[in-house]
């Protein structure tokens, strides 16, 4: 692995969040946390990209010290330091409207989360799916009915939460119905639903400006689907050891797994 990593190349890291920085304990090895610092303290931004919304990598940032901007919403909403709007695209109101009501009329046994800057709607907090995201992102949703016209002004993201056969023939059939907008699993039991024009590595793009950086200088860290057009655009692409097959097979290295501090040790030959 050692000899794709070119040593000295890269002034800007980007990263994945669950599943990645995290372990499976929703925690930062302490390893990691103190060679993140390092690279801050050299000057080296360490950016978090993921599907969470503000409020959900907020305190995350704040433990790594980290003072760069946020990607999130998988690049639906880019935010600088001070979390003002760097870049945002939205589904259009009828888009997310029509995705609700195939989904809700549809006989699927499937839960929905709408998203709008830092707020996150659903339409019952008791449900164990809500509890069990609530628990992982440290967020509290916020209850609402679906029927009010208003939740669907600013959708940066619809989540879908279900079971895994669910999911899986969910999304083949909203890409059958809306091959306009990006639709693609998280994981197995979520399904992501955003703009066309949000994707990780747009942002990326849009970054490097700001950093004053050029491709050839990034390193990104992923795991799942939607870091892999991440993966593929940044100069050194690092699939994690828990990675799905389809996400090593874009990547330029596969390091080890989050609980072995895979992104830590990738980082210890890179600087």
């Amino acid at each position: 692995m050692d000899h794709c990593v070119k040593r000295g190349t890269y002034k800007a890291v980007f990263s994945d969040i669950d599943g990645t920085l995290l372990n499976t304990s929703h925690k930062i090895p302490e390893r990691t946390r103190k060679k993140i610092k390092e690279l801050q303290a050299e000057g080296v931004p360490f950016t978090l990209v993921s599907a969470r919304m503000p409020k959900g990598m907020e305190e995350i940032r704040d433990e790594l010290g980290a003072k760069s901007p946020m990607v999130c919403y998988s690049g639906a909403l880019v935010v600088d330091e001070a979390k003002n709007s760097v870049y945002s695209t939205f589904l259009s109101s009828d888009m997310a409207k029509k995705v609700y009501h195939m989904v809700k009329e549809g006989g699927w046994e499937i839960v929905l989360n709408l998203y709008s800057n830092d707020h996150w709607y659903v339409e019952d907090l008791n449900d164990d799916w809500v509890k069990g995201e609530m628990e992982i992102t440290g967020i509290e949703a916020e209850e609402c009915s679906f029927r009010m016209a208003e939740v669907y002004e600013e959708v940066h993201k619809i989540l879908c939460m279900g079971e895994r056969d669910e999911i899986k023939a969910l999304e083949e059939k909203l890409i059958s119905e809306f091959p306009d907008i990006r639709i693609y699993r998280s994981k197995d039991t979520y399904l992501e639903i955003m703009s066309m024009q949000a994707s990780k590595s747009n942002a990326i793009r849009i970054l490097e400006e700001k950093f004053q950086i050029s491709r050839e200088e990034t390193i990104a860290f992923g795991d799942s689907h939607n870091d892999i057009d991440m993966l593929d655009y940044v100069g050194l692409g690092v699939a994690m050891g828990n990675a799905d097959s389809e996400v090593k097979d874009a990547a330029d290295i596969i390091t080890d797994s989050n609980d072995q501090e895979g992104l830590r040790k990738v980082l210890e030959l890179a600087f």
